[in-house]
């Protein structure tokens, strides 16, 4: 049923047919045997913009898993948590995307820039100050940006123009 649902997909068939064979896939196998189909219909769900439904079949694959899914995949259930608001399991999940990919400078800039929006200064700070230890990530006027809006909203404010300034120094036009 799964290379089925491929096939019709790649072949550009309406959406209710590969979802129906995404189904089937899901329901003939039990246990850790179905996680690859959990996640190729949470993918799907994800991409016709069924977030909820996502949602569920992210958090059943990540069940089925163990918690051991790969960076790849707690990136894109992070993504699908944003659109539902749903932003202290973002937060978790984004984080646990970074334990598995420390290396990867866009996770770091997605999840400072979640933490300032849900008011966490302080913890904004800390990670665009991880992120600028990646090599090439100083080139990233992404976190010159959250680190000086962060610094100002912390009454810091000549610490943010000095890593605003950089930012800019960056061709950055915040």
């Amino acid at each position: 049923y799964y290379e089925a649902a491929r096939c019709k997909s790649m072949l550009k068939a309406p959406k209710s047919e590969v979802m129906a064979l995404l189904d089937s896939a899901v329901n003939v196998q039990k246990g850790q045997a179905a996680a690859p189909y959990y996640l190729a219909r949470g993918q799907q769900y994800d991409a016709d913009g069924d977030y909820r439904k996502a949602f569920l079949d992210y958090m059943t694959y990540d069940s089925l898993v163990n918690n051991r899914g790969t960076a790849d995949f707690y990136y894109a259930k992070y993504r699908c948590e944003m659109k539902l608001r749903q932003y202290q399991i973002a937060l978790n999940d984004i984080a646990h995307a970074i334990v598995l990919n420390r290396t990867e400078p866009v996770y770091y800039a997605e999840m400072a820039s979640l933490q300032l929006r849900v008011n966490r200064l302080e913890d904004a700070v800390k990670t665009c100050d991880m992120a600028l230890n990646i090599k090439g990530a100083d080139k990233v006027s992404d976190f010159f940006v959250i680190k000086g809006i962060a610094l100002c909203e912390l009454k810091q404010k000549e610490a943010g123009l000095e890593a605003l300034r950089k930012a800019q120094e960056l061709a950055d036009e915040r």
